[in-house]
């Protein structure tokens, strides 16, 4: 018996974007608030989402780029200003030159402090390696049950190529920290 599933709103709304324009950090945040909008598309505080910006650096400045990602404990849906980190990306891909292995990844965590732009940041997530050292401008990094059921699978590499070939990734699971952005690809 084939189940009928409805469709997933499309939320965006082009006069609220428009509102937002010439401030990417607010728009960060809208598009995070639609995509959490939705528990089928995210899990209740699952899920990540980032956007790259350029700033002016307080003490010498030079346009650096820095990075604007959720903060640890938040939830996408409700994600305000407040929830956010904001970290140089420079020194958190610098991250690279002290890391020992994944043996080591706890001591990568508090090194995420020293890498903060916005003194005002929330705590930095586990998954701020992944949204850094990926190259893209914005990273929304969902945790939908389908997707789950697909990464938890016994042969789950053979059905996530059979569902979408060669336009998904696939790496095996790992726990989350900064070894897993550096296999993501960076």
């Amino acid at each position: 018996m084939v189940k009928e599933f409805k469709h997933v709103d499309y939320l965006w709304e082009e006069e609220k974007a428009a509102e937002l324009q010439g401030d990417e950090i607010a728009l960060f945040l809208y598009r995070s608030n639609i995509l959490g909008a939705d528990l089928r598309i995210t899990n209740y505080g699952g899920g990540n989402t980032s956007c790259k910006t350029f700033e002016k650096d307080p003490l010498t400045g030079a346009e650096v780029e820095v990075m604007w990602v959720k903060g640890s404990g938040g939830d996408i849906g409700t994600l305000t200003r407040q929830g956010i980190a904001g970290l140089y990306t420079d020194r958190l891909r610098a991250l690279k030159n002290v890391y020992r292995g994944l043996a080591y990844e706890d001591e990568i965590v508090p090194l995420y402090y020293h890498c903060l732009y916005d003194l005002d940041s929330r705590a930095p997530s586990i998954d701020t390696a992944l949204h850094g050292l990926l190259p893209f401008k914005h990273i929304d990094h969902l945790h939908p049950d389908a997707l789950i059921s697909v990464a938890a699978a016994k042969n789950s590499e053979a059905i996530t190529k059979e569902i979408w070939g060669d336009t998904m990734g696939w790496i095996p699971w790992q726990r989350p920290g900064f070894d897993l952005g550096i296999q993501s690809g960076y």
